[in-house]
Order: structure tokens, then sequence, then C-alpha cells
């Protein structure tokens, strides 16, 4: 009796470990958790790289695939853990008087044939890389975001600026009218006409106000901001800045994207999941070795249990992975394509931008301005009615408007080319060679 109390005992022994095991899992996984801070607020004076860093360490979306890598990283840790043994405790012939009582106390053990510990700590470790490789994908695309969204709320910044120019250029004509008709040297016709200039002067700078405050918010947002605050100033100006490259370090930094990473990573993922697959075929033992009563005699009791793979043998799971495998490898393959015909298209649309803000740089600016200033001398000279001035000043604002929008896209080129290229800024300083199929192209 005494020592089926003994294995009684034992029992309740390995129940309670497992239970305490299991508790302090949870109470673990409680402590972990950390709460969650608000971002901070956006810094009144905001440049490119301060915006980017922003996101960087406040964006949610970022945050939330972080928390998919750690999963990742969890799941390489249960693949390198062993299985369970398992802890048995029966008995017999409770009822039967005539028979005598049987008890038996063992452990059980899964011992893994074919290398599956080491397969699945493979699988585990490609399906870590292709998460990070994700991770950095979503990172690149949402600094592309910001980027973009920075370049619009500088050129509506600009138009804003050139609308309010617009206006005071306006009212000067205006007051310079007033003193006219004053003096009886101008008819009141041209007054008013100048004045319904000003007005749609004003209505385009309130236009342009509206416009850039929405520039600013869809910056906030692009950089996961929480409040929308827009007491703050974009510190850098939108300017022509001229980039160096050479064509075969653009395509080793491209075929580096975190896509590439990813691509090449899932097959190798779907190579070890085949792998491990083949391994599963193989039947595991399962060895057990415990201790057995039998009414007054104690003995010890030992077993091997062995599946026999006559019908299933995993053939299915095999054939599974092997098409996965080679259909990564074909993924593979249309992504390095993509890359270097985004990359090719990219180049491309630096070019032609580059040109054209140099066109216009080099004189169609200077044009509209002497030709204002002709008609505005014109005007006040008497030699030029007010309908030539106005026609000038409209010219003279579409120039300037065409000219920050050229090098908004310019910039917008240059972002999507460091997107293309995997890089988060090119190297600025030199005018960026020209193919020589677009040396081909008439202008």
């Amino acid at each position: 009796m005494r020592k089926i109390l003994v294995l009684i005992g034992i029992g309740w022994f390995a129940w309670g470990y497992g239970l305490f095991a299991s508790l302090n899992a949870q109470e673990v996984a409680t402590v972990a958790r950390s709460p969650q801070v608000e971002p901070p607020r956006v810094p009144t004076s905001l440049t490119l790289a301060a915006a980017i860093e922003y996101a960087r360490r406040w964006h949610p979306r970022l945050q939330a695939v972080q928390e998919q890598v750690r999963m990742a990283q969890s799941e390489a840790v249960t693949a390198r853990l062993r299985p369970n043994p398992t802890f048995t405790f029966s008995g017999e012939n409770f009822t039967q008087t005539d028979r005598e009582q049987e008890w038996f106390a063992f452990f059980s053990q899964t011992i893994e044939t074919g290398g599956k510990r080491e397969r699945r700590r493979d699988l585990a470790e490609w399906t870590v890389r292709a998460a990070e490789a994700t991770a950095q994908e979503v990172e690149r695309r949402l600094l592309m975001e910001v980027k973009l969204a920075y370049a619009r709320a500088l050129l509506e910044r600009a138009r804003w600026e050139l609308a309010r120019e617009n206006l005071e250029t306006f009212r000067q004509i205006v007051r310079y009218n007033e003193v006219r008709v004053a003096e009886g040297y101008t008819a009141e016709g041209d007054l008013i006409k100048v004045q319904v200039e000003a007005q749609r002067a004003e209505f385009a700078l309130r236009r342009a106000q509206l416009e850039y405050e929405q520039a600013k918010i869809a910056l906030l947002r692009a950089m996961g901001a929480t409040s929308f605050d827009l007491q703050f100033e974009l510190r850098e100006e939108l300017t022509f800045e001229p980039v160096s490259f050479r064509a075969e370090e653009l395509e080793r930094a491209a075929l580096e994207r975190p896509e590439a990473v990813r691509a090449r990573a899932e097959v190798e993922r779907a190579y070890a999941l085949w792998q491990l697959e083949r391994a599963r075929a193989k039947p595991d033992l399962v060895a057990s070795f415990g201790y057995k009563r039998h009414g007054p005699n104690n003995t010890l009791y030992g077993a091997v249990s062995l599946p026999l793979p006559i019908f299933n043998r995993n053939q299915g799971e095999i054939e599974r992975a092997e098409a996965q495998w080679r259909q990564a490898e074909a993924e593979w393959r249309l992504v390095r394509g993509e890359l270097l015909a985004e990359l090719a298209a990219a180049r491309r649309a630096v070019e032609i931008a580059a040109e054209q803000v140099e066109s216009l740089r080099r004189d169609f600016l200077q044009r509209a301005e002497d030709a204002r200033a002709v008609a505005l001398a014109a005007y006040r000279e008497g030699a030029a009615d007010l309908l030539v001035l106005l026609e000038a000043q409209r010219a003279h604002t579409a120039a300037r408007e065409l000219y920050w929008q050229a090098l908004y896209e310019y910039r917008r080129a240059l972002h999507e080319l460091e997107r293309a290229t995997g890089l988060e800024r090119l190297p600025r300083g030199v005018r960026p060679p020209v193919s020589s199929e677009a040396s081909r192209i008439s202008p």
C-alpha cells in the first residue's frame, strides 16, 4: 500500500509541476506587455530627415510589422524544442476481487528521426528572414510615402507663396490706378479690371493656403502622427539637386532590395519545407520506461512504439512542398525582372525631369520675368494698355508655377529612383549621365 501511495504522489507531483510551468509562462507573458506610448508632437521646424526618423520611430504600421517579426522569431524558438515527455499512471482490476490489482507508472519520450528537428529549425530561420525582409519592405514603402508627402508639401508652400506674391503685385497695381483715376489720367474701367484681378488673386491665395494645409495634414498622416496640429514649418526648400550614380551600382543595389531578399528567402524557405516534409515521412519512435506492480510483485516496464509507414508515407505533403518550392523559384525570377524594369524606368524619369528643370531654369523663367518688367514699364509710361500688363503678369505667374511643378516632378522622380534602388538617399551634387537612347530622342 505504501508503494501505491508513492506512485500516486509521483503522479500528483508531475501534474503540479506542469501546472506551475503553465502558470509561470502566463505570468511572464503578462509582465512582457508594455504600455503604449503616444507619439510626441512634430517639431516646429521639420526637415525631411526628421520626418523620416519620426515615422521610423512612431508609425504604428512599422510597430505592427515588427510584431510579425517577433511572431516568426517565437516560431523559431518553438521549432528548436524537443517533444515533451509524457508521464502515465494507471491501474487495473479495481472491482475484481478474484484478480490481483495492477499499477503502472512510466514515462514516454518521442524520439524524432530523419533530422526533423534540424529541418524545422532551418524552416523557421528562413521564415524569420522572410519576415524581416517583409518588415524592411513595409518600412521602405512607408518612408517613400513620407518623402512624397514632404515634396508635395514643399510644392504647395511654393504655390502659396507665389499666390501671395501675385496678390501683392495686383494690390500695388490697384493702388497705382486709384491714384491715376483720382488725378484723371486713367479711366475708371481700368481700375475696375485691376480690382477684379486682385479679387481673383485673393481667391487663388485662399485656395493655395487650403491646399498647403491639406498637404501638411497628409504629411503628418504619412509620418504616423496622432496630433494634426499645423503649427510647424518645413525647413527645406524645393530646389534642384543633381545626383550622381552608376548604372551597375544601381543594379546591384536594386537586387538587394527587401523585395528581392524576401523572394530569395521564400525560395530557401520552400526548399527547407520540402526537406522537412521528406523527413516527416520517416516514422518517429516512442520509447517508454517505468514501473509496474502486479499484486505483491514489483517489476520494471519498458516499450518501444514504431508506426509502420505502409500506406501513408507523407506523399501528398512532399508533392505540395515541392510544387511550392518551384513556385517560389518562379516568383523570384519574376521579382528580379520587375525590379530591373522598375529601375530602368526610374532612371529614365530622373534624366527627363532633370532636363526639363534645366531647360526652364536656363531661359524660360528669365524671358517671363523680362516680359513682365517690360510690360510694367511700358504701362507706367503710357505706351501699353492694361490688358498687356495683365497678360504679362499671368504669363509670369504661370511660368513660375510651371517651374515649381517641374522641380516637384524631379524630386518625385528622385524618390522613385531611391525606392527602385532600395537606397534611402542618392548621392547629390553631380548631373546624372544621360543614356545613349536619350540622346537620340528629339526635344
